[in-house]
């Protein structure tokens, strides 16, 4: 029995490392808060716009401690940003690289070649996948074990 707690343990630890891992990320770590606002060929608003999202993400993946819910809020806003990203990625392919004229293509060069950063966005999608589900669990046993109302 304590083989398996010791189990359960380490599960909860990677979980934490993943959450505060994805908060980090979305946080400090997005490329649209450097690139985006600093480079002339791209909307200021779209960059704030996504600056804001990755914010509140982050704050709201945190505060998941508090109230479940806002940890769900958060992983939905994560998995938003990650895909508004794997988006602008193939858009920039499109316009950067001469002769893609889709993002069928753009997608095509970026697995041949940018397989590594393919890579990263899975990664990234699994990881608020898990956090919005670990949030939704954490709330359906708060609503659960809540008393019910008088």
């Amino acid at each position: 029995m304590e083989k398996f707690l010791k189990f359960l343990k380490t599960e909860t630890i990677g979980g934490l490392i993943i959450r505060f891992s994805l908060a980090g990320l979305l946080l400090f770590g997005g490329f649209t808060k450097f690139t985006l606002i600093g480079a002339e060929g791209y909307s200021l608003q779209g960059a704030i716009l996504m600056a804001g999202i990755e914010t509140i993400s982050s704050f709201c993946l945190i505060y998941h401690f508090r109230n479940p819910l806002m940890g769900i809020v958060g992983g939905l806003l994560a998995l938003l940003s990650v895909v508004v990203r794997f988006i602008f990625t193939l858009y920039w392919i499109r316009t950067e690289v001469s002769s893609i004229n889709s993002f069928f293509e753009s997608f095509n060069i970026m697995t041949l070649i940018f397989n590594n950063g393919m890579f990263h966005i899975f990664l990234l999608i699994g990881a608020a996948v898990y956090c919005i589900g670990n949030s939704y669990k954490a709330y359906i046993t708060e609503r659960i074990t809540k008393p019910w109302p008088h």
